[in-house]
């Protein structure tokens, strides 16, 4: 697994998405970790409820503020947003049907981690300097 690890090129420029950033990227090398080691499904199945749980209130938090803001990629980001827990909740659906396996953990690493860096770096990078130039960052 490449290990991606959190530096100035994922930041935002606003500190409560960074910080959750930092944590959504932390959990999603947990779980991989974990199907790679080879832990005990309910230890995985832990940390991916976790994971679902801290996707939907970081989404949440960035789309209030958004809202907040008259964000113009406002629904676009409502849909990646939608489109990432859905494959959430279809490694879940995965996990409770196969158990851990090394595809589950390679999909994990390719996909999930590349769309989250992806999406880190294209759309809420936009949002960060939207925020920025109103005065509202930070």
């Amino acid at each position: 697994m490449s290990e991606i690890e959190w530096d100035d090129s994922l930041s935002v420029g606003v500190d409560l998405i960074d910080e959750q950033h930092k944590m959504l990227i932390e959990k999603l090398k947990d779980l991989s970790n974990d199907l790679r080691k080879g832990h005990e499904q309910d230890k995985i199945l832990k940390t991916l409820g976790f994971m679902i749980d801290y996707t939907d209130f970081h989404f949440t938090a960035e789309e209030k503020v958004m809202a907040e803001n008259d964000y113009p990629e406002l629904e676009d980001q409502q849909q990646q947003h939608a489109e990432f827990k859905a494959t959430l909740d279809n490694i879940l659906l995965d996990l409770r049907e196969d158990g851990p396996t090394d595809e589950l953990a390679k999909s994990i690493n390719v996909f999930l981690l590349n769309w989250l860096i992806t999406h880190i770096k294209g759309t809420d990078q936009r949002l960060g300097t939207y925020l920025n130039e109103k005065g509202l960052a930070k």
